[in-house]
């Protein structure tokens, strides 16, 4: 079968890769951390408030941490798995200081709209209209944040607004509004495509790892499993080379149709003969290969060659026809985790070839374990 993360969803993945997301976000957020620094200490230095400037003080202390913490995650990240306790760890780090930050931009705003101070009212729009739209751009990913975030940095905004004795500013509130409700909009669309999106490029990366007709393992993924195995220690692995013996004179007499069920039906038989660390792929026509874990002995090998032959050669109902057939069976133990697997299947299958000129049956190769050649056995 072929190796895949446990107990973890395709929308759970997308979603752990979405989060790790917000960490790729350090150009925009430096970007938003010198633009907040020119324009708040243009607004603070011309009201003189305590208010205005601990906002500026919070929102500028909130967005160098994040800096940091972003710098920090990718420092730790790189060559390491990040196990999802650490992942989530980091999340709601992050989430706390971009929350603490549209605080500060909403509560800098607002002290704008209490002063008679136009010039500064309009700088305070701008970096809002600027923030919120890196935020619908880069943390729409997490939708729930993204909104918390532009509700913090608006309402305040809107609500000092509105409070003006003064119809054009109550229309500006009101604007601030409906902008805000459209940006919520927009964050869960942009959420909806992201979790599509991802989706979707993981069924293709299965489709590209994955037999169309068997859904077993192709090459591809027979090569990741290999690669991906755990041995276990002081136990060796097999490969297994199988081939169907008369599967063309079957496609001949009875049709593609009858060929292609016969083979799901062998692919069914012999993925059930396997236990849950082993791994059988189709790599050609009417050709299996098999990662046979967890082998204490080349006996053990050879024993569970012999199974799956029986398994494969019992007889067949498709379309109410009784069909037989002749399997040729290759294998070769192996030791060391140096050992490639071309070479490995290379000699599994010379031994596969040896026993079908002899009419079939189970092939032992030259092994890495033993050193002993075998010769076939039906």
């Amino acid at each position: 079968m072929p190796n895949r993360s446990p107990n973890i969803s395709p929308v759970g993945q997308a979603r752990a890769e979405m989060r790790n997301a917000l960490f790729d976000t350090a150009l925009p957020n430096a970007v938003m951390t010198a633009i907040l620094l020119v324009l708040g200490l243009k607004i603070t230095t011309t009201l003189h408030d305590e208010v205005a400037w601990l906002a500026l003080t919070a929102g500028l202390a909130c967005s160098v941490v994040k800096l940091g913490l972003i710098a920090a995650f990718k420092h730790r990240a790189t060559g390491r798995t990040e196990l999802k306790q650490d992942q989530d760890h980091w999340g709601r780090a992050f989430a706390l200081l971009s929350v603490g930050l549209a605080l500060s931009l909403g509560s800098l705003g607002a002290r704008t709209f209490d002063s008679h101070a136009v010039l500064l009212q309009m700088l305070a729009t701008g970096l809002l209209f600027g923030y919120c739209s890196g935020l619908v751009a880069h943390t729409s990913i997490r939708p729930l944040l993204a909104a918390a975030c532009l509700l913090m940095s608006t309402l305040p905004i809107a609500a000092s607004a509105a409070l003006k004795d003064d119809s054009t500013y109550q229309i500006l509130a009101a604007s601030l509004i409906c902008f805000m409700l459209a940006a919520l909009q927009s964050i869960r669309h942009l959420y909806q495509a992201t979790i599509q999106q991802i989706l979707t490029r993981q069924e293709m990366a299965a489709l590209a790892r994955v037999d169309p007709l068997t859904r077993l393992p192709n090459r591809l993924g027979l090569k990741e499993a290999f690669g991906n195995r755990v041995r276990q220690n002081g136990r060796d692995i097999a490969i297994h080379c199988i081939d169907l013996n008369g599967f063309k004179a079957i496609n001949d007499q009875y049709g593609h149709a009858t060929g292609d069920a016969l083979l799901a039906q062998v692919s069914a038989r012999v993925r059930a003969a396997l236990q849950s660390q082993d791994t059988v792929a189709r790599i050609g026509g009417d050709e299996f290969v098999i990662i046979q874990s967890a082998v204490h002995s080349e006996s053990d090998a050879e024993s569970f060659a012999r199974t799956l032959v029986a398994c494969i050669t019992a007889p067949y109902e498709i379309d109410r026809r009784h069909i037989n057939i002749g399997v040729s069976l290759g294998f070769v133990t192996a030791a060391s985790d140096k050992d490639e697997l071309d070479d490995l299947v290379a000699s599994a299958d010379a031994a596969l070839y040896r026993a079908k000129q002899c009419g079939g049956g189970v092939a032992c190769a030259l092994s890495v374990t033993t050193g002993r050649h075998d010769t076939p056995d039906r």
